[in-house]
């Protein structure tokens, strides 16, 4: 009998760390080779890896919620004879070891064992609830549907219970339900992280203005009533972001502070900065610039259920070399995007709005949109970024001529 301590393996795009989700294998259950027994959370995506060898997983390298590095335990299995992986080295790390079960001087630290079925946790992973808060009613304390049902009535009735490591005096405030505790983890805190990256590195500087997108909305109308896909304003809005883009490359660029280069890219990746409903996440449209309307209107719709369902891949969640924010019909007129750093710039556009505008010296009333465009001042002054918001102004605002045109 060996042991074999698992890794977590570097799945790529520069990954150094990553989220447990869930274990899909409780400790002591046995597993086939290329079986998935845990999911993780890495690059605002979820991955299910499997396991590389035949045995019994004897423990768990961390529990949920809870983060491991790439190189770090991530399992360890009980194998009998030698491990006859099919895995490609590069993809998995391993390493056998030929001493007992309970010898073992290089043990990944015990984390608090959560006795509760898959459902379960699917359930509290929808609901948000950490399942430390939880207590069980079932044998040994596991926790049962009814137990989390129960844990998240009182939760959203504003009752605060005190979970495992809880203070045993609550103060007026969590006895009242002033407040309740959510934990920043998954897809939030991957937005958390760069996020402040980006506001502690980056110079941000943002521009705005309004468009007359009158010809765009008549545009969007007549092509709607001519075909069955019913087309909303965002194809048009990247398609005017690629052209302005050619036209501008510096801001089809990411930055390198330590190399202190700039790097301007060929290739246009447009990021769709989309809402789900456990935070954002920014699916790319690769060769934007390639697409036509129709083409860009298919992939979009694609892109955005396959974040909203959590089914996209790792590649298609990054590789962006610009990004678009929307904040649709029922946002504001204006606001301030933060860049996708390392990006050097993001695109805001906003909601449209019947509004008086003067037309040949006359006041008429005329479909208005907001635009907002936040770049990195450290490397784009605002004389370049006049002219992107300009030309893209202009784009927009005529988009009968480049809508059928190639970028």
């Amino acid at each position: 009998m060996r042991e074999y301590i698992f890794r977590l393996p570097d799945i790529g795009e520069g990954l150094h760390e990553a989220e447990i989700v869930g274990w899909l294998v409780p400790e002591g259950s046995r597993v086939k080779e290329n079986q998935d027994f845990v999911e993780v959370q890495t690059d605002k995506a979820i991955v299910e890896i499997s396991s590389p060898v035949s045995g019994t997983l004897i423990r768990q390298g961390a529990a949920e919620g809870e983060n491991v590095r790439v190189g770090d335990p991530l399992a360890v299995f009980s194998v009998t004879g030698g491990v006859g992986r099919t895995a490609t080295p590069q993809k998995f790390q391993g390493e056998e070891s030929d001493l007992p079960t309970g010898e073992r001087t290089d043990q990944p630290r015990s984390p608090i064992r959560i006795l509760a079925a898959p459902s379960v946790r699917k359930a509290a992973r929808d609901a948000g609830i950490d399942l430390l808060e939880v207590k069980g009613s079932g044998k040994a304390g596991k926790i049962l549907m009814k137990d989390l049902e129960s844990h998240k009535a009182k939760r959203d009735n504003g009752v605060h219970s005190a979970g495992i490591g809880a203070e045993t005096s609550l103060s007026l405030e969590e006895t009242d339900g002033a407040y309740e505790l959510e934990k920043i983890k998954g897809v939030r805190k991957v937005s958390f992280d760069r996020m402040t990256k980006a506001a502690h590195t980056a110079a941000l500087c943002t521009g705005m203005d309004e468009m007359d997108v009158t010809h765009l909305v008549e545009l969007r109308q007549q092509l709607n009533d001519l075909t069955a896909r019913k087309l909303t304003y965002l194809p048009f809005i990247v398609k005017a972001a690629a052209r302005a883009l050619r036209l501008n490359p510096v801001f089809n660029a990411t930055v390198d502070e330590e190399k202190m280069e700039l790097k301007k890219y060929r290739a246009i990746h447009i990021g769709i900065a989309t809402a789900t409903e456990e935070g954002l996440l920014v699916p790319v449209v690769r060769h934007a610039d390639r697409l036509t309307i129709g083409e860009l209107a298919a992939e979009i719709e694609r892109l955005s259920e396959g974040a909203r369902s959590r089914k996209l891949g790792p590649t298609e969640l990054t590789g962006s070399t610009f990004t678009v924010s929307s904040t649709g019909g029922s946002g504001g007129f204006y606001a301030t995007p933060i860049v996708n750093f390392p990006e050097v710039a993001i695109l805001g556009v906003h909601a449209i709005k019947k509004r008086p505008a003067v037309v040949d010296d006359e006041i008429v009333i005329r479909q208005l949109m907001g635009m907002s465009l936040t770049f990195d001042h450290r490397v784009i002054d605002g004389e370049p970024a006049g002219k992107f918001m300009n030309d893209f102004k202009s784009l927009l605002e005529q988009p009968e001529l480049f809508v059928l045109q190639s970028v």
